[in-house]
């Protein structure tokens, strides 16, 4: 509660104007992947009175894959806004009327040509609170079957890796998918077991 008296040693609030207020919201531009709606609100002074831009878009998934095997599914691919390639986990945008677990099943096929076996939903949230609106599902897929099939015209590279391995990458940098890091404790807190072994 805002207006409680603050435990003794902790931390003081500083929020007592309120609840925010939007008084005015326009949409100023859109592409096939986002909108960005411009927004003015009262008594929210990190704006210092200037417009707030947010970043609205489909919710998506995000998909730690293991297969029968239980490698770890990484996907390489090029990305503009870094420029490079990037290993990372499969994932994507929700299509409409699409549950967390089709939508899943479905880029984790595109992306990589693997059918998962057992695909379970661990939660949601949200990647960059300060700017997006999208919420992701965080899933995880067990005994995933190749097949070939299942590409559509990936872009992807499809790399298997063991859990040494994929630590490897984080610890040296060349995994840099932080969303990812967060999934992979997720499993182990909500699942309660140590799934994988390393090889």
């Amino acid at each position: 509660m805002l207006d409680s008296e603050p435990e003794k040693g902790g931390p003081v609030s500083t929020l007592t104007s309120g609840v925010p207020q939007m008084s005015l919201t326009k949409e100023v531009f859109e592409c096939s992947w986002f909108r960005i709606q411009e927004e003015s609100w009262t008594n929210l002074s990190a704006t210092h009175g200037r417009p707030f831009y947010r970043i609205d878009s489909a919710p998506g998934v995000l998909v730690w894959a293991l297969t029968q095997q239980e490698e770890i599914i990484l996907v390489r691919q090029f990305r503009p806004a870094l420029r490079k390639y990037t290993l990372e986990f499969p994932a994507g945008s929700m299509e409409k009327g699409e549950t967390p677990d089709e939508s899943a099943a479905r880029e984790l096929l595109e992306e990589t040509g693997y059918q998962a076996g057992r695909i379970h939903v661990l939660g949601s949230g949200h990647i960059m609170m300060n700017r997006y609106s999208a919420r992701d599902y965080l899933v995880f897929a067990q005994q995933c079957q190749f097949t070939c099939s299942g590409l559509n015209g990936s872009e992807c590279d499809v790399l298997l890796k063991s859990l040494s391995e994929f630590q490897r990458l984080v610890t040296t940098g060349e995994f840099e998918h932080i969303p990812a890091l967060a999934l992979f404790n997720l499993v182990h807190w909500k699942l309660g077991s140590k799934l994988m072994v390393e090889r």
